[in-house]
């Protein structure tokens, strides 16, 4: 009996050795997993990414812009020099030097006819020379700027309904989530695919769009609400209140538009505060023929900044814009040589 009891303690003692060593190799698997895991969450930085590509920092100016349709404030040049070519729309980006462009060729719900480089569009495009859209933004208290120059062959101003869009434009699509909300899917890179990410979010009611026509047949510019099935906007569109502008140039078209930051009130729920960010996008559509001009391709077509055909459809493509709280530099001590001032030229010498 004595030796039973002792042969017994010793089978116990070693199921107590196994289960230790069992528990110990569990411990270990555990902490392996933890490390892999620590691994990805640091491997999107670098081979995959949640996010169409777009990162826009809209800086403060201390001195309003003038909405004439000129970008020509100091402010402005200084915004134009810091945002190209990095942010410029152009129809091959990574010729462009735009790594960050995450969209895949026929990745959206429409069909890609872009011949001329990797940028998704709607419409022929043979390539930089033929198509290119160089573009800025800039803050104050009272509102939220941007201005474009726009390298295209035909320009088509707008005469029709100014009180509820009639037909296709020369025009610019601004595109917002206020809120920052939409959710995000994890592609590798360069394999963002718009036409999945738009399966799953559309727009809710934090998110909106606005269209607008800078160059009409009245001079002011005209704008329609999203929200408001394409009518026009009632601050926006108000030609008195002078918040959009553009010029012919003799390469196509300079545009001005300003936002009060009250008309993204209904959306956000209150007013954007600086470090905020926010879903943004931009699309360009360019009408081209005989008048009033023909949309579909190839005569015409529509190109996005950061996503696609899906933008007006989902807030899950777009790109993102930070309300940044650093002031726009434009001091005078510039190099000669640089791009600052060949830009400046530019500019007054089209005018």
């Amino acid at each position: 009996m004595e030796m039973l009891i002792m042969n017994e303690g010793k089978i116990k003692e070693k199921r107590q050795k196994a289960d230790a060593q069992k528990r110990l190799r569990h411990a270990h698997s555990l902490a392996v997993l933890a490390i892999i895991g620590v691994i990805f969450l640091v491997l999107p930085t670098v081979s995959v990414i949640g996010h169409s590509g777009g990162l826009v920092m809209s800086k403060k100016t201390a001195t309003p812009i003038n909405i004439d349709g000129i970008p020509k404030e100091p402010a402005w040049v200084a915004a134009f020099a810091q945002s190209s070519p990095t942010q410029d729309i152009a129809v091959d980006p990574r010729a462009h030097g735009q790594d960050w462009y995450q969209i895949i060729a026929g990745g959206g719900g429409g069909s890609n006819t872009n011949k001329g480089g990797l940028r998704v569009s709607r419409g022929q495009f043979d390539g930089n020379d033929d198509f290119l859209v160089r573009w800025a933004t800039l803050w104050d208290d009272d509102y939220l700027y941007f201005a474009f120059n726009v390298a295209d062959d035909s320009v088509h101003l707008y005469k029709r309904n100014y009180e509820a869009r009639d037909g296709d434009i020369d025009g610019i699509w601004l595109l917002f989530d206020t809120k920052h909300d939409a959710p995000k899917t994890v592609f590798p890179k360069h394999k963002f695919e718009t036409k999945k990410v738009a399966s799953e979010s559309t727009y809710e009611a934090d998110d909106h769009y606005w269209i607008f026509a800078p160059l009409t047949g009245r001079g002011a510019g005209a704008s329609w609400s999203q929200a408001l099935d394409a009518g026009a906007d009632p601050i926006l569109n108000n030609p008195a209140n002078k918040h959009v502008a553009g010029r012919i140039t003799n390469t196509g078209y300079t545009a001005e538009i300003r936002l009060p930051w009250t008309v993204f009130k209904p959306f956000s729920g209150g007013l954007l505060l600086p470090g905020t960010v926010i879903g943004f996008d931009i699309t360009l559509t360019d009408i081209d023929g005989d008048p009033p001009g023909k949309f579909s391709a190839p005569e015409g077509g529509a190109v996005a900044w950061s996503s696609d055909f899906e933008n007006d459809n989902s807030p899950g493509v777009l790109g993102d814009l930070t309300i940044s709280t650093e002031l726009i530099s434009v001091g005078t001590s510039v190099n000669p040589t640089s791009k600052l001032p060949t830009t400046w030229s530019r500019i007054k010498n089209k005018y």
